[in-house]
């Protein structure tokens, strides 16, 4: 089998460039949904045209999610023979991972907006019934038409669907990690799959097959996988650029800017990977530390962002200067709020999940590589 390339990795191994990525993802989105919910109007009007562009563009922190999550979760299989109990076991993990802290962060919004319901008047409450709150308790909701909770819940199935689809897709094939690319069929495989996740950015095909498929976005994931698969077999480069080529010239023509974010991410994780650089980029202190709490600040920076700035401007009033001071201190306040959310709900979960081991490595080479870091990952902070 073709050993994994590790050029640069330290002693002690760990994607930094994927937490710091991470980080940026989740400040984008923080910054997006400030400006969405109309929290800046006067210092946007105030500010130059710029500024308002870039946070406006906040949203594709989604699509870099999508992208780390693909190259992390290929990581996480990267060297076990993937079967159908070992998918369970792989998703009981990732639900032990990702689960307190979403469903802490389901209860906080429903309790925040109960709370302002009864302090702002005629503001109408959230009305959530039995049915809409078990659906979001599995991720179904998107799939079963309930309204969201939360306006970011809806990237958290989305993920679901993909760590299930990939993994069952290695399970099918019968993956291989002794084999050259896990064996012809997990390649093969992995091809068709990259085929038909072409459909929808090139607008052959405009519709779900069913309510919230992730279908639509399975580029935006494989576009990661492929770029760590291309880490390891470098004799798919060939293929796994020809994919970004077609992605590219696609994204160009219908201006699909989520794409193009994606293919850039990839692009800049596969490049990081050849210079060593996956190891040490972005590894800034500041930047590490929200890579670290991403996962809480993703879930919650907007009930918390939504009662600071209300409580803000009610003691202030609003004006460009005003908004400015208040941002400041949301921005410190969120990140407080999430940091106690990482201690006090990530972390046992983190430890708890590690306890649910997968099957031992099938190739010792690959331990040389680096420990698993994404979306959600597994050895620091989602």
């Amino acid at each position: 089998m073709t050993k994994a390339i590790s050029i640069g990795a330290p002693a002690k191994v760990r994607f930094a460039m994927i937490d710091g990525l991470r980080g940026v993802a989740a400040l984008a989105v923080f910054l997006f949904h400030c400006n969405e919910g109309q929290q800046l109007t006067s210092l946007m009007a105030a500010a130059p045209a710029w500024v308002e562009w870039t946070i406006h563009r906040g949203h594709l922190g989604i699509a870099i999610f999508f992208v780390l999550s693909g190259f992390v979760i290929a990581h996480s299989l990267r060297g076990v023979a993937v079967t159908f109990p070992l998918v369970g076991r792989f998703l009981l993990r990732r639900s032990v991972r990702l689960d307190p802290p979403y469903w802490f962060a389901i209860a906080l919004t429903i309790a925040m907006a109960a709370v302002s319901a009864h302090f702002i008047q005629a503001k109408e409450p959230l009305s959530i019934s039995i049915g809409q709150l078990v659906a979001h308790v599995f991720y179904l909701q998107e799939v079963l038409g309930y309204r969201e909770i939360g306006p970011i819940f809806w990237t958290l199935c989305q993920e679901v669907q993909f760590y299930l689809i990939y993994a069952l897709l290695l399970a099918v094939t019968r993956n291989d990690p002794a084999l050259n690319m896990q064996g012809r069929a997990t390649a093969v495989g992995i091809a068709v799959a990259a085929l038909i996740s072409l459909l929808w950015p090139l607008g052959i095909v405009t519709w779900e097959p069913w309510r919230g498929s992730f279908l639509p976005l399975w580029h935006c994931f494989l576009l990661g996988a492929g770029a760590y698969w291309t880490w390891q077999y470098p004799r798919m480069a060939v293929y796994y650029f020809s994919y970004v080529a077609i992605l590219v010239l696609s994204a160009a023509v219908r201006m699909d800017d989520v794409t193009l974010a994606s293919v850039l991410t990839a692009v800049a994780l596969w490049y990081a990977t050849t210079t060593g650089g996956i190891y040490r980029w972005l590894n800034w202190r500041w930047l590490q530390f929200l890579g670290l709490i991403s996962y809480s600040l993703y879930l919650t920076h907007n009930p918390v962002s939504g009662a600071l700035f209300r409580i803000g401007y009610d003691l202030t009033g609003r004006s460009a200067l005003t908004e400015a001071f208040w941002w400041v201190v949301v921005i410190l306040g969120c990140i407080l709020f999430s940091a106690g959310m990482w201690w006090l709900i990530e972390r046992p979960s983190l430890a708890l999940a590690k306890r649910i081991k997968l099957e031992r490595r099938a190739n010792s080479d690959m331990k040389k590589t680096a420990s698993p870091a994404s979306l959600v990952p597994e050895s620091r902070a989602r």
